[in-house]
């Protein structure tokens, strides 16, 4: 029965999805965003119903902003101020080419569960991912999106988060790249120990930086002027420190150099 609602409701939102202004589209991601939230608040009030409405309000909600992203092109520069203020993440690329929404679920208890649309354009149409989490995979969070430009390739640099427990975190930096009518989510040009990644990652205590302002709390960083990842260097125990691991760009690729 399930599946047979969201088939109907997605004929629905075809159907009347050009007809709609971008003032409408926004407030009708509203009214579903805010559904995620009114489950979360009665499942936290031990409301026995509440879970799998809660599931469901994040497929209407998923599910709406991928179509939306695609049948509306010009949304991959709309604000969503409404959205963002629920606390909907929105990054946009420097060069209008592709965003990345990004929600907490309130579907997980310490270890935390988010949800992402990665919406890109090709010509004058828009293409979109909904990407959602299960036991066999994690879907983080995003913090940051670089725009670089190496030459005539443009790349994506996104800085992401994961949330395991109340101790356990971690930071990330994944690259992007728009290629053949695609997103393509796994361009391997960090050369590491063990070969050319799309991405690193560490892992770390959340204690050791709780006490630390947010956005001054260490964490990967891009400068576009020299052309250097930084990443902070992660102590045995899991502490961050204010020590940094370096990758700079080398005209082909991302290779650590000394700090």
């Amino acid at each position: 029965m399930k599946t047979l609602n969201t088939l109907f409701f997605l004929c629905c939102l075809a159907v009347s999805a050009f007809a709609q202004s971008p003032q409408a589209v926004e407030a009708d991601l509203l009214k579903s965003f805010k559904k995620i939230e009114y489950w979360h608040q009665k499942q936290d009030n031990g409301d026995d119903a509440a879970s799998d409405a809660l599931g469901d309000a994040n497929d209407e909600f998923g599910n709406k902003l991928k179509n939306y992203a695609e049948s509306y092109p010009a949304s991959i520069t709309q604000p969503f101020a409404s959205l963002k203020k629920e606390h909907l993440d929105m990054l946009t690329s420097v060069d209008g080419l592709f965003r990345i929404y990004s929600w907490d679920t309130w579907q997980g208890g310490t270890m935390r569960d988010f949800s992402n649309v990665l919406q890109y354009k090709i010509g004058t149409k828009t293409k979109s991912v909904l990407l959602t989490g299960s036991q066999e995979t994690y879907i983080p969070f995003y913090t940051n999106l670089y725009t670089f430009k190496a030459g005539s390739k443009t790349y994506y640099l996104a800085v992401y988060g994961t949330i395991y427990s109340t101790k356990d975190a971690g930071t990330g930096i994944k690259v992007f790249d728009i290629e053949n009518g695609k997103l393509n989510d796994d361009v391997e040009i960090i050369k590491t120990g063990s070969g050319l990644k799309s991405k690193i990652y560490y892992d770390y205590d959340f204690f050791s930086v709780v006490d630390i302002a947010f956005e001054k709390r260490p964490t990967i960083t891009f400068d576009q002027a020299t052309q250097i990842i930084h990443i902070p260097l992660v102590e045995a125990k899991g502490k961050v420190t204010k020590k940094l691991i370096n990758y700079k760009f080398n005209g082909q690729y991302f290779e650590k150099i000394k700090s």
